[in-house]
């Protein structure tokens, strides 16, 4: 079954924090550009952290997979998570809402069904929320010590799917065009750091296992997952070799 040992998840979530610190640290610095440039940073950085540093056993791949014609899942980057012939999938969507700049309108109006890009990503994910751990991260470029207080201190915020599901429903005008002020509410009824996700997820709380069945871009491809995919395997799994960069 899979069952990770305590080791290994608790060096997976300081990793994981560790990675998510160091590129927030780089956003407020401006080397970093855009969500998808920080997603890709931050999978990238913690592939190597975990490669150069684990001490339990844990090895990362990374794979940049091309999207497929119809794209099911509203999420921009995955992370699987391989354990005794079992894997587990946690998908997050990336959202860079530029918070130090005053008027910048982070979401915007789908021109096809009029309703708001955000929350049809959310409303995508659904179909998927019952086998993936699916949560929204939001990355902040505020310097450290002066960002909102309603925001993580030294990383990232993230919003399990659910509950930004439950916030969006619960607007005067659910799936109109998200405003600074909905995001601020939000965030207020509680965030999480990207090292308290991961534990959940490891320790199965979140998303639930099944049986290995190919390689990884293989897996990645049954669920119409793309882009920035990492994969973590355990001291008892080999990372595949094939695609991978």
């Amino acid at each position: 079954m899979f069952s990770l040992p305590s080791s290994q998840i608790s060096e997976l979530c300081r990793f994981a924090y560790i990675s998510d610190k160091e590129t927030r640290s780089d956003l407020s610095g401006g080397y970093i550009s855009s969500e998808n440039d920080y997603t890709s940073n931050f999978t990238g950085a913690l592939r190597r952290i975990i490669n150069a540093n684990s001490q339990t056993g844990l090895v990362a791949t990374s794979y940049l997979l091309q999207p497929p014609e119809e794209r099911l899942m509203g999420c921009d980057a995955t992370i699987i998570i391989t354990c005794n012939g079992y894997y587990k999938i946690a998908t997050f969507e990336a959202k860079y809402p530029r918070l130090s700049q005053t008027y910048y309108s982070w979401d915007y109006e789908q021109t096809s069904s009029g309703i708001s890009h955000f929350s049809d990503q959310l409303e995508r994910q659904k179909s998927f929320a019952g086998q993936h751990a699916i949560f929204e991260m939001f990355y902040c470029e505020i310097p450290f010590g002066k960002q909102p207080s309603y925001m993580q201190k030294e990383t990232s915020s993230c919003v399990w799917h659910e509950n930004a599901v439950m916030f969006d429903n619960s607007r005067t005008s659910p799936q109109k065009v998200w405003e600074r002020s909905d995001l601020e509410n939000l965030l207020k009824k509680g965030n999480e750091s990207i090292a308290t996700i991961m534990k959940a997820i490891c320790e199965c709380s979140k998303g639930k296992p099944n049986q290995s069945f190919g390689s990884i871009p293989t897996i990645a491809k049954e669920f119409s997952l793309f882009g920035n995919v990492l994969h973590i395997a355990s001291n008892e799994q080999k990372t595949d070799t094939i695609d991978s960069k």
